[in-house]
């Protein structure tokens, strides 16, 4: 403010600046997408197929739900995963959503230890989160915990090339969110056309589902809308890569 600095085609030259935000400085200026090919390169090296893209949805309500959980633990009801045995192959889509009032975790845990194999990364957007719901399932049902640690250690973010500006579009307007990220590489892909465009919009719904708030019909269309949602994220995981291979 003091010094007139209100918009980033203010910032002049001798400005202070990271280098982060010098490549979104340059980038809105000269409206050009940047990419440090060496950085996605070690990026794409790191994959190891098969690939599964995977994605969460949660509830967290204040007061619990089910035995041996706590106010506003985060419980997993809903995954979507994308399975691809190659670059460029096929795509097998797995989905669960538990439909029940009782605890949703010991049969996503079961499927999704069907489903995820034992081999090849598992991708997802933002680590810290389904990394941490992992961690959790296996803190409760001991059981599982040496397995969803396997697929912990398996765990890429793919969040990471935009976040550490590898890549980076001026229309990401310095986000590195999925819903900044997607429109600015994969415009043709919209969350505005779906029902449910959220995860907080995903977790109200799905509670008055369980709860008997809504009627059968009303819940019929919801558990479609919130399979629909948690399909796109995991299917912009896989265009998200393919971003970055035709940028590395």
């Amino acid at each position: 403010m003091s010094e007139n600095i209100l918009n980033i085609s203010d910032i002049t030259n001798n400005f202070k600046a990271t280098n982060r935000q010098q490549i979104e400085i340059n980038s809105q200026n000269n409206k050009r997408i940047y990419k440090d090919k060496k950085k996605i390169k070690e990026f794409l090296n790191s994959l190891k197929y098969p690939l599964y893209y995977l994605d969460y949805e949660t509830i967290n309500p204040a007061i619990p739900l089910f035995d041996n959980t706590s106010p506003y633990q985060q419980i997993p009801f809903q995954f979507s995963l994308h399975i691809q045995k190659k670059k460029g192959g096929e795509l097998k889509h797995v989905e669960f959503l538990h439909t029940g009032q009782d605890d949703p975790r010991p049969a996503l845990i079961n499927s999704l230890l069907k489903n995820c194999g034992n081999e090849g990364s598992v991708i997802v957007y933002n680590k810290a989160f389904e990394s941490r719901i992992n961690y959790m399932l296996g803190q409760d049902f001991p059981r599982f915990i040496g397995k969803l640690k396997e697929i912990n250690n398996r765990m890429v973010d793919i969040m990471t090339p935009f976040k550490s500006r590898f890549l980076y579009h001026p229309k990401m307007e310095g986000s590195a969110s999925l819903k900044n990220v997607l429109p600015a590489f994969v415009p043709q892909m919209s969350y505005d056309k779906l029902e449910i465009q959220d995860g907080g919009t995903a977790s109200i719904l799905y509670f008055s589902c369980i709860k008997n708030i809504v009627s059968e019909e009303d819940k019929n269309k919801i558990y479609k809308d919130l399979s629909d949602y948690c399909k796109q994220d995991t299917l912009a995981e896989v265009k998200l890569l393919e971003v970055l291979y035709r940028n590395g």
